[in-house]
């Protein structure tokens, strides 16, 4: 073999060497970033991190406490107050709706003369109890109107009574109606099955850190 075929060689012998370490190199790279991505994953998916960054729920023993007073699910309040304000108490909606539970003025006015509250004021619903209190009011209100059928329920607090039982007569629902996708309004759809869900993963979370239920 001359020099020049003999330099050749091991040209191409290195190259095809390096080719291999670059494949292998590539290929160890991938999996560690699998396993970091697979480990991260499962610690966001982790009970502890979930409580604290996504189904967090501050004022725990108001909502404890006033869902318990109107036999109702905490942890279907709990759901609502995520889905209507994630939690902020001076939230106010483009429409007006206020606080926690995101309660409309006439609405609140209305509450308060059904628990007999005196003297309200539309300021009263940025207090997160007196928000929580009559939110949960509210939802056992709807909750006995619409026969313990949580979705009519909880289309009504969203798109309020009147309008939920419009839908019912002109699409013929009755009290056993459970079929979400047939909501006819995007928003309200979504927020059935999101608070339906949240409160699915509050009980999860929760149940056993409750002791008082």
């Amino acid at each position: 073999m001359t020099r020049e075929k003999t330099k050749r060689y091991r040209q191409y012998k290195s190259k095809k060497k390096g080719s291999a370490f670059s494949a292998k190199y590539v290929g160890t790279v991938c999996v560690l970033l699998s396993l970091i991505l697979f480990g991260a994953w499962k610690i966001w998916q982790s009970d502890y991190i979930q409580m604290r960054f996504v189904y967090m729920w501050p004022y725990q023993n108001e909502i404890v406490s006033y869902s318990q007073k109107n036999n109702i699910d905490p942890f279907l309040v709990a759901a609502i107050v995520k889905n209507e304000s994630h939690f902020n108490r001076r939230a106010v909606s483009k429409v007006g709706a206020i606080g926690l539970m995101q309660i409309m003025p006439d609405t609140g006015e209305w509450i308060s003369k059904q628990m007999g509250l005196k003297d309200f004021t539309k300021a009263e619903l940025y207090d997160p109890e007196t928000n929580i209190r009559m939110g949960a009011w509210y939802v056992s209100e709807l909750e006995y109107e619409f026969q313990k059928n949580l979705v009519l329920a909880l289309i009504a607090y969203n798109a309020g009574r009147g309008q939920t039982k419009e839908w019912m007569e002109k699409n013929g629902w009755d009290y056993n109606f459970g079929t979400i996708k047939d909501i006819p309004y995007n928003d309200t759809k979504n927020y059935v099955k999101s608070v339906l869900e949240d409160r699915d993963e509050y009980y999860r979370l929760y149940k056993k850190h409750l002791t008082t239920l």
